[in-house]
């Protein structure tokens, strides 16, 4: 008798969690870096959001988003103060479970067509004032974070618009981010004509494109994650998130 009402427990538990769908799912804290458009916006869109919220909320997740910069998102998650964080790379040192690769960014070295510099390679940054994103030491690997070690006029910067706006003000040598978030904040700061137009830029391919992964601290959720991906990539789904914001702002690489 009592096996028959366990089971019957059981089955209408699984009945409740199919009807209530979103109501039964877990809720997980997904940190995502602030300021890096058209990825992350501050209304809570963008690519990588999206990406990543169609991507569990297949797997029966609810997304609760936690925009951060990058180094306070990297100390929240390894305080567990959040059960996922996006753009991560295993080199991080951070103990999680690792997705399969989701996203990609492409790093270049940004400098003004006037000053006549010639990025050829990493060594060059070294006697220039260097600006790049927070971490970028550790996230652009270990040749990176040598070339750019013993120069005093190297910093990292959390706000990428800031960045962006230094160089074109003439301000720093170069600018290490990612191509698609410089070429936006370029256009926003010559709309809001904070920058010339007529300020050229010349972008220098010494860094290889970087392959990001999302990292969870539950196993399940990652398998969930690296599932539905798959399925976006097959369906459709995950160019179609590309294509919603480069139709609005560029072509941005995948």
């Amino acid at each position: 008798m009592s096996l028959a009402i366990s089971a019957l427990f059981r089955a209408l538990l699984l009945a409740c969690c199919i009807l209530c769908g979103p109501v039964c799912a877990a809720e997980l804290r997904i940190i995502f870096t602030k300021h890096t458009p058209p990825y992350v916006f501050e209304d809570g869109t963008g690519i990588v959001v999206d990406i990543v919220r169609t991507a569990l909320e297949a797997g029966g997740h609810k997304v609760k988003p936690v925009y951060v910069p990058i180094e306070r998102g990297f100390k929240m998650f390894a305080d567990r103060q959040a059960e996922g964080t996006t753009i991560l790379l295993e080199s991080s040192g951070l103990k999680a479970e690792y997705s399969e690769p989701f996203m990609q960014y492409h790093n270049r070295a940004f400098v003004l067509k006037s000053r006549g510099l010639a990025i050829r390679s990493l060594a060059d940054l070294g006697d220039k004032s260097v600006v790049a994103f927070q971490n970028a030491d550790k996230y652009l690997g270990k040749e990176f974070g040598l070339a750019v070690a013993g120069n005093q006029r190297y910093k990292e910067m959390a706000h990428q618009e800031a960045q962006t706006q230094m160089l074109l003000l003439g301000r720093i040598d170069v600018a290490v981010m990612d191509e698609s978030i410089f070429r936006f904040y370029r256009q926003k700061l010559i709309a809001e004509r904070k920058a010339e137009q007529a300020q050229e830029t010349v972008g220098y391919d010494i860094l290889p494109p970087t392959p990001y992964k999302a990292a969870f601290l539950d196993r399940k959720v990652r398998d969930d994650f690296n599932k539905a991906v798959a399925a976006m990539r097959k369906d459709g789904r995950y160019d179609a998130i590309y294509r919603k914001y480069t139709e609005q702002y560029f072509p941005v690489k995948k």
